[in-house]
């Protein structure tokens, strides 16, 4: 029987997802040829254009495998602070800023990814993406529980939430003056204080008159 060729040996759908990512953070844009991919993935350029039929086809597989990188860690949160809704909804934003600041590029193409790629608008649209806003509303939900945001909308309020952090984001990676600790002290700042909006909002103690 004859040996496999070495392109068939590799997982190349995956590498090839995993080494455009990197490319993507080497050159600040989306503009990665299939070619440079197949290099550094080890195999042929017809062996890439069988798993995915043309560079767009693989930014999209790469910007879903974002969302799933980003949910990840996210749940990894919120199954450590189980109990602490207030302090998931703290450390999870956390988690959120620290992977588009460390992940501006690929982050980019998450959120704003260009018309010719054919992705929905929505980034919420993806079963990954659904799963990191259901998070944010499942935080939310138990903070209302817990007797913080009385009445609130929680879709509503969950809109105001992730477009706060998503646009301190935003702000701090286009601000070329700042340098990655920076952006991470400001936006910090701004998780920090949506945090104290929403302790305000919670039940207060009765001073104990026994």
């Amino acid at each position: 029987m004859a040996r496999p060729r070495k392109e068939q040996e590799l997982d190349i759908a995956r590498r090839a997802v995993d080494e455009t990512i990197r490319l993507l953070a080497e050159r600040g844009g989306f503009d990665v040829p299939l070619t440079a991919v197949a290099q550094a993935v080890g195999c042929t350029a017809p062996a890439l254009y069988g798993h995915f039929r043309n560079k767009n086809a693989l930014l999209r597989a790469v910007r879903e495998e974002g969302f799933g990188r980003l949910y990840n860690e996210k749940f990894a949160v919120f199954e450590q602070m189980r109990g602490d809704p207030l302090g998931y909804l703290r450390d999870g934003s956390y988690a959120y800023a620290r992977f588009a600041l460390d992940n501006p590029t690929l982050y980019r193409l998450m959120l704003s990814p260009p018309q010719t790629l054919g992705a929905s608008d929505d980034p919420w649209s993806s079963k990954a993406g659904r799963q990191i806003l259901c998070l944010l509303l499942t935080g939310l939900r138990l903070c209302q529980e817990r007797g913080y945001l009385p009445g609130a909308d929680l879709r509503r309020y969950g809109f105001m939430f992730w477009s706060t952090i998503h646009g301190a984001v935003n702000l701090n990676l286009q601000n070329r003056r700042l340098d990655l600790a920076a952006m991470w002290d400001s936006t910090q700042s701004v998780i920090d204080s949506l945090m104290e909006m929403i302790a305000a909002t919670g039940p207060t103690e009765l001073p104990n008159n026994s």
